[in-house]
Order: structure tokens, then C-alpha cells, then sequence
């Protein structure tokens, strides 16, 4: 099957149910709410415990079954969803007792991954609102938009609780480099400019003029080089490619098979801000085991790129290890 269609071309679509509605009409602004949310809750899924993981995805499985329903699918069983979500939000709030503050997203790795569904979802819910006047959405409908909110904060909850204080471990000093200048380490911004400097150098033998970027342990932009010629989005894709590698854990080429339909992070290229990149060119960063960056380079083929990332890991690798 085919992986476009034209049918939307001219700016409508259609569901099950209506024909040629404009893309921009609230019941599609509500679907790729829907989606990012569950490529949001699929992310925080990845890291948080087993046990909660398998409460995560059966929210998943009520999300896509609510979208479903939204297309013109199988009626989806809205107030029983409801009832269900009250009892579970009952007991997780007696086990999680508190002032009604929610911590600063981020002082839990878990618990901000699920406080950014969390945001997804409620976003969701005021487009439920815009849907209702224009029909398709039932009471019992909004009334299982706002649980959900409410229930992923919850697990949020949860997840804050579960987190156990880390370990008090004096951190060893690394191994200087072989070749690190006189007078201490190398830096990691003197890492990262001769690391895109080799990829460049790589790059110009085949020939193909790249953009090379490292992002830190942080996400944040450590160097940047693009080559004479080279393509003017090629420096943001790049970035965007060191960044994604960075935060998913992996090179991105990974990613494409795993956000296809059917995938198990389906839709994650929606979440991020934009920034995610489903395609080769971008592999993480390891020193000593040690996860410290991520490294992007675009110009070229998609094949092309993939293979001057691996080149980077291991030339990388091969300097600082």
C-alpha cells in the first residue's frame, strides 16, 4: 500500500464518518493531539518501572481506541473508562499523599516524562471543548478527557514516589586523552569542534559538503561546523539529528523502523518540539560509559549521512577510549 495518497492535497480529508473536512477543523486538530500524546506516553513508558509501564500502555490502547471511535470506529466504552480511572486515581492518591503541589518537572526523569503527557492530554481536553460545537464528542466523552488528565498525573505522582534518592558515589576522574592539550583534559566544546572537523574532512573525500553538530549531556549546542556549499538546512538538521540521538539513547536510524505505523515509538516524531529526526545521520555520545552528548551530520544521502555518523562514533571512540 501506498504511503500517500494526493487525497489530501488540497487541504481536506475525511474520516469514517464525514467527507472533505478541512485539515485544520477542530476534530483533526484533536487526532494529532491524540497521537502526540501517545507517542509522549510511549516515550515515558521507555523509563519507568515494568509495572507501571503495563498500566501506561493500556492507556495507550484507550487512546488509539478513543481516535478510533473519533474516525468513525467502534463506539469506545467512555463512562466505564471513567469509572475505572477513579478507582485507580483513589488509590494511587492514598499511597501518594500530598499538598496538591506538583514537584518541578525534571527533579524526576520519569515523573517529567509523564508530566509532559500530562500536558499533551490536557491540551487534548480543551480541543474535546471546540469539538463539542461542532458535534461528534459526548458528555461522557469530555468527562474521559479530564480523567485522563487527572490519572497521568497520577502516575506522575507515582513515579515521584518511587524514586529512590541516589547514592552519595565520589565520581573517579576520567582518563585524560592521549592526545589532550598540556595542562589538563580536553574540554568537551575541544572535543566536539574535532569531531565534526574529522567528519567534515571525512566528508569532503567522498565528496559531499555536510553539516557536522555535537549537542552535550544537556541537549544544548556545543559545535557547529558546515562546509563550504553545504546545504542551508543542513546545520539545523544536523543539530536536531545530535539531539535526537541523544535523547532517545540511540543512533537515529533506529528510529525509523520504530516510528513507522505499527511501531513501538509510532508517532514520536511529533513529539519534542519538532526536533526529533527519524532518519540516519545522529548517534550518542559515550565516554567511559558514561552517556555525554550526541553527534548529528546531514548533506548528504540518507545512506551517506548514516555511514559519516558511524564514522564519528568510531573515530570518536577510537580517540577517547
Amino acid at each position: 500500500m501506498s504511503l500517500y495518497t494526493r487525497s489530501g492535497d488540497s487541504g481536506f480529508s475525511s474520516t469514517a464518518t464525514r467527507r472533505m473536512i478541512p485539515k485544520d477543523s477542530p476534530v483533526f486538530s484533536l487526532l494529532g493531539t491524540l497521537e502526540e500524546l501517545n507517542a509522549a506516553l510511549g516515550m515515558a513508558r521507555g523509563r519507568i518501572p515494568p509495572e507501571t509501564g503495563r498500566i501506561v500502555r493500556a492507556v495507550q490502547q484507550d487512546v488509539l481506541a478513543f481516535s478510533s471511535r473519533l474516525s468513525g470506529g467502534t463506539p469506545f466504552p467512555a463512562r466505564e473508562k471513567v469509572a475505572e480511572m477513579e478507582k485507580s486515581i483513589d488509590i494511587i492518591r492514598k499511597s501518594c499523599p500530598g499538598d496538591g503541589e506538583r514537584p518541578l518537572p525534571g527533579d524526576c526523569g520519569p515523573a517529567a516524562a509523564l508530566r509532559m503527557a500530562w500536558a499533551v492530554a490536557r491540551r487534548a481536553e480543551r480541543q474535546m471543548v471546540a469539538c463539542k460545537r461542532t458535534g461528534g464528542i459526548s458528555r461522557d466523552a469530555l468527562m474521559w478527557g479530564n480523567r485522563l488528565s487527572d490519572f497521568i498525573d497520577s502516575l506522575a505522582r507515582l513515579a515521584e514516589k518511587e524514586r529512590a534518592p541516589a547514592p552519595e558515589i565520589p565520581f573517579p576522574p576520567e582518563k585524560p586523552s592521549p592526545e589532550a592539550p598540556a595542562g589538563g583534559e580536553e574540554s568537551f566544546c575541544e572535543m566536539a569542534l574535532w569531531l565534526c572537523r574529522e567528519v567534515l574532512k571525512k566528508a569532503a573525500q567522498l565528496p559531499v559538503a555536510v553539516a557536522a553538530a555535537v549537542c552535550d549531556a544537556g541537549g544544548n549546542a556545543a559545535a557547529l561546523l558546515r562546509a563550504d556549499g553545504a546545504q542551508l538546512v543542513g546545520a539545523k538538521t544536523a543539530s536536531d539529528k545530535a539531539y535526537t540521538s541523544l535523547a532517545m539513547k540511540m543512533p537515529t536510524e533506529k528510529l525509523a523502523g520504530l516510528a513507522a505505523p505499527g511501531g513501538a515509538l509510532y508517532g514520536v516524531q511529533s513529539a519534542g518540539g519538532g526536533r526529533i529526526v527519524v532518519f540516519g545521520g545522529g548517534v550518542p555520545l559515550y565516554l567511559h560509559g558514561r552517556l555525554i552528548g550526541g553527534f548529528g551530520v546531514s548533506g548528504g544521502t540518507c545512506g551517506q549521512d548514516t555511514e559519516l555518523a558511524r564514522y564519528a562514533e568510531r573515530v570518536f571512540r577510537g580517540k577517547y577510549h
